[in-house]
């Protein structure tokens, strides 16, 4: 009995010691492995392929030379003594559950970099693929997932993804959101309303900048105050939004302005009107410029006047357009209108719709301010008033008797 006793824990013992060497062995067979693999394949990225970040060579290089590492110490194990059947089974399957996932780690960072060279190239630099990319790396991953699966229950991957089918409706629960996503992120790519660096504005959220990325989940803008807004992809199909983009495309931006005339101070144009016009010395130029040419059409002002029936305002109008056109920073192949609006408590509203050259925010808006700048200094020398409302300096100047 005491010899069975002494045999059994030799042969523990044995195995114990066996098993120590072999863990001893295949770590440091590994640690090595990946050491040398890891500055090979280094150098190997640096020559063969246009990867200027570090980081992402690093990190490549590190899951290249694991999975080289693992493959080297499985054939190593089948060389030397190896350990118990069930133990060699569970230390196998580990081993190969890790290849897999660093293998499924090195397919995403591929997706990474076909994504950045993608946005590199000039042709697609406003097209983003991010949400197709973020997609593609849950693919690799859940087929991942089934490949471990498969090796830890001995079974056939088919096996398995056939008995998904049974859990599809929660997986479809659980990831509503990242479906509903996926089908917004395929309606704006395909349908190009949205594109990197469009200009868009959501009032209901009260964002205004520019789209800087667009995932699988959400939107990025940067406001124009330099905050970041991050918007989820589906409200860009149920929520109302603008997008200017296509006004930078066109190369005309719109002035939609009105300003009010006091409706006392409109009255029939007299030839003396006319003359003091073009007397004065900053509407000179433009007024014999408006008048070039229709010399025979118009023949005597006084009668011209009289039988057209011309307004001040008229005048002004007509004034103003030629001035416009005179300009030179705003299209004239686009519409150029101005025009009177139905009357209001404040006046009459004239309109002006035109469109710039200027598509910037700050050429338009110098634009605009030196058109409306104009027409508020040179409508006094039409004998026309621009309405404001009393305020304090008017109200100084009543007198009560």
């Amino acid at each position: 009995m005491e010899k069975l006793v002494d045999i059994y824990d030799f042969i523990v013992s044995k195995q114990i010691f066996t098993t120590l060497f072999l863990v001893i062995t295949l770590l440091v067979v590994w640690f090595l492995a990946k050491m040398i693999f890891r500055r090979i394949a280094k150098r190997l990225l640096f020559l063969f392929t246009e990867l200027s970040d570090e980081e992402t060579i690093e990190d490549i290089a590190k899951k290249s030379a694991s999975i080289v590492a693992v493959t080297l110490v499985l054939y190593i194990n089948q060389l030397l003594p190896s350990f118990s059947a069930q133990m060699n089974i569970i230390f196998e399957t580990v081993c190969r559950a890790f290849i897999v996932i660093n293998i499924a780690s090195l397919l995403n960072n591929a997706l990474d970099i076909f994504n950045i060279r993608h946005a590199k190239k000039s042709w697609h630099r406003n097209n983003s693929i991010k949400g197709y990319i973020e997609i593609a790396k849950i693919v690799v991953w859940i087929i991942a997932f089934i490949l471990i699966i498969a090796l830890f229950t001995e079974q056939s991957p088919l096996i398995i993804i056939s008995s998904f089918g049974a859990i599809a409706a929660v997986l479809m629960f659980v990831f509503q959101h990242t479906l509903i996503s996926f089908v917004a992120n395929i309606l704006i790519s395909n349908g190009k309303v949205l594109k990197l660096y469009d200009w868009i504005e959501l009032p209901s959220s009260n964002i205004s900048g520019e789209v800087i990325d667009i995932a699988l989940h959400t939107i990025t803008v940067r406001n124009w105050d330099n905050t970041i807004s991050r918007i989820p992809t589906k409200d860009f199909l149920t929520e109302k939004y603008t997008n200017w983009q296509p006004m930078f495309s066109s190369g005309g931006r719109r002035i939609k302005r009105s300003f009010y005339i006091d409706q006392s101070s409109i009255s029939f144009a007299t030839e003396q009107l006319v003359q003091e016009l073009k007397n004065t010395a900053p509407l000179k130029k433009s007024i014999e410029a408006m008048l070039e040419g229709k010399e025979e059409e118009i023949g005597d002002i006084n009668t011209w006047l009289e039988t057209n029936g011309v307004t001040n305002l008229q005048l002004f109008r007509k004034y103003m357009l030629n001035w416009i056109k005179m300009r030179g920073d705003v299209r004239p192949d686009m519409y150029l209108v101005i025009r009177t609006m139905p009357p209001t408590p404040m006046g009459l509203p004239v309109e002006l719709y035109c469109f710039t050259r200027a598509t910037t925010w700050v050429e338009y808006e110098e634009t605009q301010s030196e058109i409306f700048e104009y027409i508020n200094a040179c409508a006094k020398y039409f004998k026309l008033d621009i309405y404001q409302q009393p305020s304090g300096h008017d109200l100084s100047k009543i007198t009560f008797k």
